[in-house]
C-alpha cells in the first residue's frame, strides 16, 4: 500500500498540522474533550436536557454566591466542547476543589438563565 492511500496516514497528518496552527486554548479544549472521550462520558455539548449525565471536564471559574440567606458554591465546568454550570445549594467551600482542577460530575441537566445547570451535582476530583 502506498503512503497516499493509508486513511490513517492521513488523518495524523491533519492532526499534527492541527496542532502546529491550534492556539493554545484550543489544544487545551482538544485534551479536555479526547479525555471525556477516553473516560467513556458524555461531552457537555452532546448531553441532553433533563437528563442523568456523567461529564468530566476542568473548573473555570469558582465562586460563592452570598445573596440572602441563601448561599451556594458555584462552578464553571468546561471539557472543550462546551461549559456546564455546578451549583451546590447550602455550601460555602469544597475541600479539593478549586479553579483548574479536573473533576469527573454526574447529575441532571436542567437549563437557568441561558446556561446549562447541575444542582448538587455528584462528584469526583481527579488527579491533575
Amino acid at each position: 500500500m502506498v503512503q497516499g492511500d493509508d486513511p490513517h496516514h492521513e488523518s495524523r497528518l491533519r492532526r499534527v498540522l492541527h496542532r502546529m496552527v491550534a492556539s493554545n486554548e484550543d489544544l487545551v479544549d482538544d485534551d479536555l474533550q479526547r479525555s471525556s472521550l477516553d473516560a467513556g462520558v458524555s461531552t457537555i455539548a452532546e448531553a441532553k436536557l433533563r437528563t442523568r449525565a456523567s461529564l468530566q471536564g476542568r473548573i473555570e471559574v469558582l465562586t460563592l454566591n452570598p445573596r440572602g440567606t441563601n448561599r451556594w458554591l458555584e462552578a464553571e465546568l468546561r471539557d472543550g466542547t462546551g461549559a456546564v454550570t455546578l451549583i451546590w445549594m447550602g455550601r460555602r467551600r469544597i475541600p479539593g476543589l478549586r479553579a483548574g482542577r479536573r473533576l469527573s460530575v454526574e447529575g441532571m441537566i436542567t437549563e437557568a438563565g441561558g446556561r446549562r445547570v447541575i444542582y448538587n451535582p455528584r462528584y469526583t476530583v481527579l488527579p491533575d
